[in-house]
């Protein structure tokens, strides 16, 4: 549920302090298309956080123009937490070329695709980078290193230096004091899934972030055989089985930290 968003302003000339609380609940416009804002405290709904949001507020409470402040958006289809693939895109297979052909979504005739299903938290704007080396997620409350871990911090990512096996990885997260944070760790499999934009390739990942289109380890064991663990590749964001231990090839994966930023 959204909370209610409490301003406070203060004016240079003499001393103003405008005390107010919008209630994200839907306001009734008179009839007109209802406004609505995506951010808490962007009051006059234009898409930003400046000065005419205040100016808006002592207009609200000092002459009544507005008369009422835009409440806070719904939450996106699907949940808010859910986050979006990042495909926009459909196709149709061609009988005649033997080839499966992008067309528009709305004139496949296969039904039900990804790119023409609008659910979950859109990517633009979803994530918010902190000036400090981390990127939060607005969509699930997490906050990750914006880059790829350099574990020998030589500014420098190689194979060599900066691939783990997993228990390595997981310690490497553990032990990580990052950003003014210490309660880093090695994400989940579905954590880590959640960060991959299957709209994009080579990295398949939003641009926030900086990635090798390389595999990155998770948290997850696989299940069945333990001696494996789930790992993620950013080329083309494909989740797979990778050896913990043992096989240069498998068992040594790049690292990204998470946490919970809310």
């Amino acid at each position: 549920m959204n909370k209610p968003c409490i301003i406070a302003l203060s004016a240079a000339s003499g001393f103003v302090l405008a005390l107010l609380v919008i209630d994200p609940r839907p306001v009734a416009q008179g009839g007109a298309e209802e406004k609505c804002s995506a951010k808490n405290g962007d009051v006059n709904a234009d898409g930003k956080i400046d000065l005419s949001d205040a100016v808006t507020v002592l207009g609200n409470l000092f002459l009544g123009s507005p008369t009422e402040l835009a409440p806070l958006c719904a939450p996106p289809a699907g949940g808010s937490g859910l986050p979006a693939t990042g495909q926009t895109e459909c196709w149709s297979f061609d009988g005649n070329e033997g080839l499966w052909l992008k067309v528009p979504c709305g004139e496949s005739d296969c039904l039900g695709q990804d790119g023409a299903v609008t659910i979950g938290c859109p990517g633009e704007g979803r994530f918010a980078d902190n000036g400090d080396g981390t990127v939060t997620d607005t969509c699930t409350g997490l906050m990750w290193q914006k880059d790829t871990a350099d574990v020998n911090e030589d500014e420098q990512l190689t194979p060599l230096g900066d691939t783990l096996a997993w228990c390595d990885a997981a310690s490497y997260c553990e032990n990580l004091s990052f950003a003014g944070h210490d309660d880093w760790r090695l994400p989940n499999v579905r954590e880590l899934q959640t960060i991959a934009d299957y709209g994009r390739f080579n990295p398949s990942i939003d641009p926030a972030f900086t990635a090798l289109p390389e595999f990155y380890w998770t948290s997850t064991s696989y299940q069945e055989a333990p001696d494996a663990a789930w790992g993620m590749g950013f080329n083309v964001g494909y989740v797979g089985i990778r050896v913990k231990l043992g096989d240069f090839d498998f068992s040594y994966n790049y690292v990204r930290a998470v946490r919970a930023g809310r």
